[in-house]
């Protein structure tokens, strides 16, 4: 297959979308097909300005899709993110196209209803550009999906999501989880664990940093030995330790940008994992610590909203700290109840293999294709061919 893969996000191996997507396509290019990667840089007008992003994602991304279109056959163009409605649905008009997938590692129409609940905007600026602009953005991740031959998603919760609004029919949609790199997956299960609770995410409303502070802040009170470790925060380590109470913070480590062998070294040692984080398309931070041997109390979203509640993590609701407070310290005093919960989380992410879910992927999109293919010839097309190409997209 000839694939052509777009990003809204940067294809960074140090930020978790950017990660997946990059694994994807290098596994899908040892398997011997072709993967043109594009990212922002490639195709995002005005880069580098803060100002309508995603307007300026989506006007770039047609032109760029009608300008490779006409270079060159794809059978199959896979779409990560919601600013890719205008191509989406500009190619879908087209009598002569490849397959469209829209291939998500977080979806934006449901991740807008969770924001509405963390984040809501609180001035008269933000209500006013809610308003203004939230029909278009709407429209925008809509279109992503609703102009899209199938759908590949890395958690259930997004698959249920389109399928209760008819989006696709179900046997052109797929649940493929990503992989977990070979540092997190070599890691062996110890019961041996120093005090140590772990966070790994970016300091953003997203990840649930308001309801970590907060618990946290009372877990380290009540347990004086305990220490917490922070990785990937993306933020100045004044920033992060100015959040919580001065008599708190030489127990608290704001870790640097790490490569993925010393974070598996910290996490290996941390009893608990705590992840309040408000939405996940999957949620790899979790998976690597789960393949660390922590014992994870987090929230029903993505990878975690799969998990075994009391069996493979303790799950909470999204805003409640008491409970969140209880599941942290019950793993921490109640060595049976952590190793038990460790042990069947680190079983559960044993089979999360690149190699096996790129084989997955490989599988359902090239039976896709055959299925595009016989589907364009039955209206008398060819798979591949780009006539027409230059209609429908902006220049």
């Amino acid at each position: 297959m000839r694939i052509l893969s777009l990003s809204t996000c940067p294809l960074d191996p140090s930020l978790g979308s950017g990660k997946t997507r990059l694994r994807w396509s290098e596994g899908l290019r040892a398997l011997g097909h072709t993967v043109e990667m594009i990212e922002p840089k490639d195709f995002e007008t005005w880069h580098g300005h803060r100002r309508g992003l995603r307007f300026r994602q989506a006007w770039g991304a047609c032109g760029l899709v009608k300008t490779k279109l006409k270079s060159g056959k794809y059978d199959l163009i896979e779409f990560f993110g919601g600013e890719f409605g205008l191509a989406t649905w500009q190619l879908s008009k087209l009598p002569t196209r490849p397959l469209i997938v829209a291939h998500t590692d977080g979806l934006e129409m449901l991740a807008s209803q969770r924001e509405r609940d963390y984040d809501p905007p609180i001035t008269v600026k933000g209500h006013l550009r809610s308003t203004l602009l939230g029909p278009t953005h709407n429209w925008l991740s809509r279109a992503a999906f609703d102009h899209a031959d199938a759908f590949v998603s890395g958690c259930e919760l997004e698959r249920d999501f389109v399928l209760r609004r008819k989006l696709y029919p179900s046997e052109r949609t797929a649940v493929i989880e990503p992989g977990l790199d070979k540092e997190y997956l070599s890691v062996p299960l110890t019961t041996s664990r120093e005090d140590r609770v772990a966070f790994m995410g970016s300091w953003i409303a997203r990840k649930g940093i308001a309801i970590l502070i907060k618990v946290m802040t009372r877990v380290l009170t009540a347990d004086p030995k305990l220490h917490l470790d922070l990785y990937g925060s993306g933020a100045s380590p004044d920033v992060v330790l100015s959040s919580f109470p001065m008599a708190l913070q030489n127990r608290i480590t704001v870790y640097p940008r790490l490569t993925s062998q010393p974070i598996a070294d910290g996490l290996s040692k941390a009893k608990v994992f705590f992840f309040p984080t408000q939405y996940e398309g999957f949620g790899m931070a979790l998976s690597e610590a789960m393949a660390c041997g922590c014992a994870p109390v987090t929230t029903p979203t993505g990878f975690g909203a799969t998990l075994r509640d009391g069996e493979e993590a303790l799950i909470c609701d999204f805003t409640d700290t008491d409970a969140m407070e209880r599941a942290v310290l019950s793993l921490l005093h109640n060595d049976e109840l952590r190793e038990r919960i460790a042990r069947n989380a680190w079983e559960r992410v044993r089979g999360l293999t690149w190699e096996a879910n790129i084989s997955k992927l490989e599988a359902i999109y090239t039976q896709w294709s055959a299925e595009h293919r016989v589907s364009q010839a039955g209206r008398g097309v060819s798979a591949g061919s780009n006539a027409n190409a230059q209609r429908g997209c902006p220049g």
